[in-house]
């Protein structure tokens, strides 16, 4: 054997024990997730055998299958929850063990060189808080002896010629005040192509090849310099892994709502992540955010196809991030839930009507994954992923249409479908048990753990504020359950809507909002509330839960969207969580914002008349230029959706003409995007404000120079 063959010897050997090591880790994944279902199946058998038992004392008719089958579905789904809660208790408090999830020595000094790109895409966001949020994690992230390792990017998508200029002068602030120019890059695209996804895409083509990983984050988050660091660490350590997704920790609630929501989020979170890190194990998926990524294997892996078909099922695939975990875990690479790491924020939304609206973008994108659930290769457990994200919306209509059954029965006679038998007790009970006990048995963990029931206030106060929060979730409800209805028909109509920018902060809901946004629902409510009451008492008594919550829907709506509902909740101990009790410095710094544009910033005008604003638009106007002409070099024309080159000379020259004569009020958006987008004309605007004679600038322009002289 030459010695070529034995230099060869190592490599081969390591090649194989990783094999080895890979296909154990599939085989007790595959054991962790066969329990768990078994489990979650046992259940569903018992309550759709309990059902069956109950359905058939009255002669089992067609609707007797509609609502055995409906009914069957929704239990599984409930089952399903309970599950997840179930294993993860035995986890934390009887030491269960799933299959070894991707740890590192963080005493270990991280082999080798690598490079993270953190990246921030934005749209239309709040300038103050996005830029308070990357200072806090930038500043946390320098005190770590592996700083080095990362750069961040703000890749905006935003579409509002005011937000563009405020965020150049919020990162040009940023540069000069942290001394960061060569850390901290800004990009703008002038054509949001493909919306997030395309913005990630975008600067894979661009920046890509420079970095190793990519960590990304929302225009909400918030992570600590050590979780970065130990994300990096764990992908050095295990390079089989692809994608590392930590689980997001709600913070910042204002509002009732928000903190009701955040509190749930802290006190049932835990185990909900043991539960669900036990079944899937390698085969994880993503949310898109506060997460890292191995950048080779996702730039091979997961360029996304277009849909065929129109909106809202075809196009472009909006809720992206699950199907990009599936594809890399097709390609053979692990995808991991870090669920023990902390350090990892968000924020939520603060009113039902919100919560609302982000869930009807959630619920367009999560449709469209039907048209991908039987895709050739994908692995079981991201086709369950799938299904689960759908599901969590299917399941409203299908609770809708249950309901709908059950009073037809009771119309054909069946007296209130007999719910005071045995059968019908045993049913509720059981369902009960399903619905409650996840709570219940995080309740019983926390009582067993007296340093973590103290970062809630104490063991009373989250029992009272669990209570409270039960009570509150079982009134909103039916809420819910008709707005997912109403977005799954309205998809299933081909109806789609617009990927709108999240509201930020408790700005709460008017009365005049609330009675346009649940009226509907409280008619409803008060309708069937009647036609109950004249069919059966009992019938009524049955749905009175659902028809009170729809009833309150307009005042709890208002209530809970503003920071106190009769009491100060935060003062009094109620929903604490433990960044309230000992909050972390990032959040601290990124949730009370700095002022980064102030009260005298006004987009145009600041990037015409500052020198120093003016000068960075133009340069990064020209290097945005650059970028796009080498990425049709590259990649082609197409590669880049035929995005329009900025800074053609001559465009917009009239316009601005227009604008130094007549000011900005005759003027559009669309028609500032493009003055805005014209290298020469930025600069020919600049020289003209200062040195034309005022006699031909327009009145708003010469007060506009006078507070700049100020």
């Amino acid at each position: 054997m030459t010695s070529s063959d034995n230099s060869d010897l190592p490599d081969r050997d390591d090649e194989r024990e990783r094999s080895e090591e890979r296909m154990a880790l599939e085989h007790s994944s595959g054991w962790t997730t066969f329990v768990f279902f078994t489990v979650m199946l046992a259940l569903t058998a018992v309550g759709s055998y309990l059902m069956a038992d109950y359905l058939w004392g009255f002669g089992w008719t067609f609707s007797s299958t509609l609502l055995w089958s409906v009914f069957t579905i929704l239990f599984g789904y409930l089952a399903f929850g309970f599950t997840h809660a179930l294993f993860g208790f035995l986890i934390v408090r009887f030491g269960l063990k799933g299959c070894d999830a991707p740890t590192a020595d963080s005493t270990e000094e991280i082999v080798g060189d690598p490079r993270v790109a953190v990246v921030i895409p934005v749209y239309n966001e709040p300038v103050d808080r996005v830029f308070s949020g990357i200072r806090a994690i930038f500043s946390s992230v320098m005190k770590e002896d592996e700083s080095d390792a990362f750069d961040f990017f703000v890749l905006s998508d935003s579409t509002k010629p005011e937000q563009w200029v405020a965020e150049e002068a919020a990162w040009m602030k940023l540069c000069s005040d942290l001394k960061t120019e060569d850390r901290v890059f800004y990009r703008r695209r002038p054509d949001n192509f493909a919306k997030k996804s395309g913005n990630i895409s975008d600067f894979c083509r661009t920046w890509g090849d420079s970095y190793d990983y990519m960590l990304v984050l929302d225009a909400d988050s918030i992570m600590t310099g050590d979780t970065l660091v130990q994300m990096l660490r764990r992908m050095q350590a295990n390079p089989q892994v692809a994608l590392l997704q930590t689980a997001p920790a709600l913070a910042g609630g204002e509002s009732l709502f928000g903190r009701m929501q955040q509190f749930s989020n802290r006190l049932y979170g835990k185990i909900f992540m043991e539960g669900l890190a036990f079944w899937q194990g390698c085969g994880g998926n993503c949310w898109g955010h506060n997460a890292i990524i191995r950048l080779r294997p996702f730039i091979e892996q997961c360029e996304l196809p277009k849909l065929p078909g129109k909106k809202p099922f075809g196009g472009h695939i909006l809720s992206h991030d699950f199907v990009e975990a599936g594809l890399l875990r097709r390609a053979g690479w692990e995808v991991w839930l870090a669920q023990d790491l902390g350090g990892s924020y968000e924020e939520g939304p603060q009113s039902i009507v919100d919560f609302a609206k982000r869930d009807q973008r959630w619920c367009q994108g999560n449709l469209q994954h039907a048209m991908l659930l039987f895709a050739r290769g994908l692995r079981g457990k991201t086709r369950i992923h799938l299904a689960n994200g759908i599901l969590g919306y299917a399941t409203a209509p299908l609770w809708f249409i249950f309901m709908i059954i059950a009073f037809w029965r009771a119309l054909e006679g069946e007296s209130g479908l007999g719910l005071a038998s045995h059968q019908g007790i045993t049913i509720l009970v059981f369902t009960a048990i399903l619905l409650f006990g996840p709570k219940i048995l995080c309740l019983i963990d926390l009582m067993y753990d007296g340093e973590r029931a103290a970062q809630f206030g104490g063991r009373l106060n989250a029992v009272t504020g669990a209570i409270a929060e039960t009570i509150f979730s079982a009134l909103i409800a039916p809420v819910m359950m008709l707005f997912h209805s109403q977005f799954v028909l309205m998809n299933l109509l081909g109806m789609t809507i617009g990927w709108s920018t999240q509201r930020r902060g408790a700005q709460g809901t008017s009365w005049e909002e609330a009675a346009m946004t649940h009226g509907w629902q409280t008619i409803l409510g008060f309708a069937a509330g009647i036609g109950a009451i004249m069919v059966d008492t009992t019938l009524f008594w049955w749905l009175f839960p659902v028809l009170l919550g729809l009833w309150m829907a307009i005042p709890i709506s208002v209530w809970t969207s503003r920071p106190n509902f009769g009491i100060d909740a935060r003062k009094d101990g109620l929903f604490l969580i433990p960044e309230e009790v000992s909050p972390p410095p990032e959040l601290v710094e990124a949730l009370n914002p700095t002022p980064y544009v102030g009260e005298r910033f006004h987009g145009l005008t600041s990037a015409v008349l500052d020198p120093f604003l003016n000068a960075v638009h133009v340069s990064l106007l020209r290097r945005n230029r650059r970028r796009l002409l080498n990425g049709r070099k590259v990649y082609g024309d197409n590669a880049l959706e035929k995005a329009p080159v900025l800074g053609d000379a001559g465009t917009g020259r009239s316009l601005a003409e227009c604008l130094l004569r007549s000011g900005p009020e005759g003027l559009n958006e669309g028609q500032y995007i493009t003055i805005l987008s014209d290298i020469d004309n930025m600069l020919w605007l600049h020289r003209q404000a200062w040195l034309r004679p005022s006699s031909e600038l327009a009145e708003w322009w010469q007060k506009a120079i006078k507070e700049k002289s100020a």
